[in-house]
């Protein structure tokens, strides 16, 4: 019998930054109103890679500490939101966050589209992160 194909729309695929196994998962409440579109890709769905502090935060500034990772795609708000959107979401949203984990800076950088800040990268480097990126 012969097979047909129909034509699916494209998506983004998002590859996985880390380096090795992820160790410890824990879920995380995410406050989305702190990210930007740099780390949610236009279905609304939150890049693997993603720096979070223990609070539900992104990596904004000094003196903050990388709890985790985010480990995959993870629907965070809807299709089509723009940074302001974003910032006006209110709910929290649960995801899984790995606590040991190296990361490939290249990849993470490519996923996001952007470099990695100066604040990110110390917020890895602080003590209490159990998170490292490979040097580029």
């Amino acid at each position: 019998m012969p097979m047909s194909v129909s034509s699916t729309p494209g998506g983004e695929v998002h590859p996985t930054p880390f380096v090795g196994p992820v160790e410890h998962s824990v879920a995380v409440l995410l406050d989305v109103s702190t990210l930007t579109i740099d780390e949610v890709d236009q279905y609304g769905y939150i890049k693997p890679g993603v720096l979070i502090q223990i609070n539900g935060d992104k990596i904004t500034g000094v003196s903050q500490v990388a709890y985790g990772a985010v480990i995959e795609a993870a629907k965070v708000a809807p299709a089509g939101s723009d940074t302001a959107a974003l910032g006006a979401i209110t709910d929290d949203v649960e995801v899984a966050v790995g606590l040991f984990v190296l990361i490939n800076r290249d990849i993470l950088e490519d996923s996001l589209g952007r470099a990695l800040s100066a604040d990110e990268l110390s917020a890895v480097d602080a003590a209490g992160s159990h998170v490292a990126i490979t040097p580029t």
